[in-house]
């Protein structure tokens, strides 16, 4: 019999297409707006629920998707419907914790304005809620209306209080309370400002740039959250198959080998044909100087075969080539 009534396959079909498209897309394409609250769960990533039921309606027989204001929305309609079908829907009652990179940029903030922090609606805690706003979007984590408002920015800042001598001295502590992750971010960056800033620099190219994967990360030896975004843009700037080919074929050109510029292994000499023309591109100039905005240029790429490439992940710095040329002619072992 023809329903009307999307069933459990046409919701997972729209999930499909919602991944494809992207959220932005999605939502631009039937209409809808950004879920505040209700919030659709599969496989452990977050749908908003009230667009994916009105665009499930298309996958029903003789059905076409309908419109938000077509139906309504909270927990008798969309909501219901869902949970009616087996899926899980939340309703997040709090914000979640903040996340390390978050508490970089606060931190930021805070040590440029100790003696007298900005309140709630100066112009440097609005941009700051604005733009942990936008990483929080990029990581695609749960927001409601609150999530990261100037209210929650400027009692962050209130929480750095704590830790601070300039106020401990005077017997002033701000909040007492606060999260977890304060602490770790305040003892490796309060008493380096370069270094924050450098940190806070790499956040925001993160999140300027839509190429770099702010959700996964691929490496799975990269565990320390200060180095997986700073990993993350690195990746993004050196996976440009277009700027990879260019720069094969300049190093074709001038030397007529694909050769490993750490330790000369040359993957056509070895494997034959199959390894013609393979080799991997690696970004060599520091993320700590990269601008927003700033192209990489084919000069900025170094080719590496896959053993090296992972060795230079592994330093503290991936783009010293140098360094581990080095430890490479200090090694017992050479490579064939």
């Amino acid at each position: 019999m023809p329903t009307s009534t999307p069933n459990r396959e046409d919701v997972l079909k729209t999930v499909a297409e919602f991944d494809r498209l992207g959220r932005e897309a999605f939502l631009n394409l039937y209409g809808f707006g950004k879920a505040r609250d209700y919030l659709l769960i599969v496989d452990g990533r977050e749908y908003d629920s009230k667009a994916i039921w009105g665009a499930a309606h298309q996958y029903t027989e003789g059905g076409c998707a309908l419109r938000s204001d077509e139906f309504s929305g909270g927990k008798s309609a969309a909501v219901g419907e869902l949970e009616r079908l087996g899926f899980e829907v939340s309703s997040p009652a709090r914000n979640p914790d903040w996340t390390w990179d978050e508490h970089v940029l606060a931190l930021e903030l805070y040590i440029a304005n100790r003696e007298h922090l900005p309140g709630k609606s100066h112009p440097q805690v609005l941009a700051l809620s604005d733009l942990v706003n936008r990483l929080g979007e990029r990581k695609g984590l749960r927001s409601t209306s609150t999530f990261r408002n100037a209210d929650g920015v400027s009692m962050k800042l209130q929480n750095f209080k704590r830790f601070d001598p300039f106020y401990l001295d005077q017997g002033l502590s701000g909040l007492t309370r606060g999260s977890g992750g304060e602490q770790p971010v305040w003892d490796k960056y309060a008493s380096d400002p370069a270094e924050l800033a450098v940190s806070a620099n790499v956040i925001r190219l993160a999140i300027e740039d839509l190429e770099v994967d702010l959700i996964r990360l691929d490496d799975e030896d990269e565990d320390a959250e200060e180095g997986a975004l700073k990993l993350r843009v690195h990746y993004a700037r050196e996976r440009s198959p277009k700027l990879a080919a260019k720069k094969k074929a300049q190093v074709l050109e001038r030397h007529g080998a694909l050769k490993c510029e750490v330790c000369t292994f040359d993957f056509g000499a070895v494997y034959g044909a199959l390894g013609n023309g393979y080799i991997e591109a690696h970004h060599t100039r520091p993320v700590s100087k990269l601008a927003a905005g700033e192209r990489t240029k084919v000069s900025d790429l170094a080719l590496v075969c896959a053993n090296c490439h992972r060795m230079l992940h592994r330093q503290d710095d991936p783009a010293d080539i140098a360094g581990l040329q080095s430890a490479l002619n200090n090694a017992s072992i050479v490579p064939v």
